[in-house]
């Protein structure tokens, strides 16, 4: 029916509208149901006091595509490094629990579990992503009940290693 130069023509064209339509299909999935609108725009634009625009995009969290965390041994008693931490809890975050690592020696420990103040203890730090609950502005009604979540970035220490000081020798 084709010749070899048309069949290969042919799968491309075909490989080509399958693609377009698995495009089609992942875009309308993503659509909210219900006429195509939901009750929050996809995006919104705004301008700040000084100008900026600021993109605000609706974030949905499932929380059932957690995953469940397994116990392990908690390393912060067992560590050359001992740690310990400070919980913090603050209601207009999320989440609203925050542990920080505070080392406990200025020095590591020895195989004796003596202090050895030849190497230092620091802290590992790691940056966070959080969400700040912040109450939203503006003249509608209701709007004092109206909030809205801003991403924030914080770096906190989430564990001490040892390490060697930095000596710089003078000459």
């Amino acid at each position: 029916m084709f010749s070899a130069a048309n069949s290969s023509t042919v799968t491309a064209v075909c490989m080509v509208a399958m693609m377009m339509m698995m495009m089609m299909m992942t875009e309308a999935a993503a659509m909210p149901k219900g006429g195509g609108q939901s009750r929050h725009s996809l995006k919104a634009h705004r301008k700040t006091s000084d100008g900026a625009v600021v993109e605000t995009i609706p974030l949905q969290l499932d929380t059932s595509f957690l995953v469940p965390s397994k116990p392990i041994r908690p390393l912060e008693n067992v560590s050359i490094s001992p740690w310990t931490y400070n919980n913090t809890h603050d209601d207009s975050l999320f989440p609203p629990a925050l542990a920080e690592a505070r080392c406990l020696l200025d020095g590591c420990l020895d195989s004796e579990g003596q202090e050895d103040l030849s190497l230092k203890s620091r802290p590992i730090m790691r940056q966070v992503m959080l969400l700040r609950r912040v109450r939203s502005t503006g003249a509608g009604p209701g709007a004092e009940h109206s909030y809205h979540f801003r991403l924030e970035s914080r770096i906190i220490a989430v564990g001490c290693t040892c390490v060697r000081p930095i000596v710089q020798r003078q000459e």
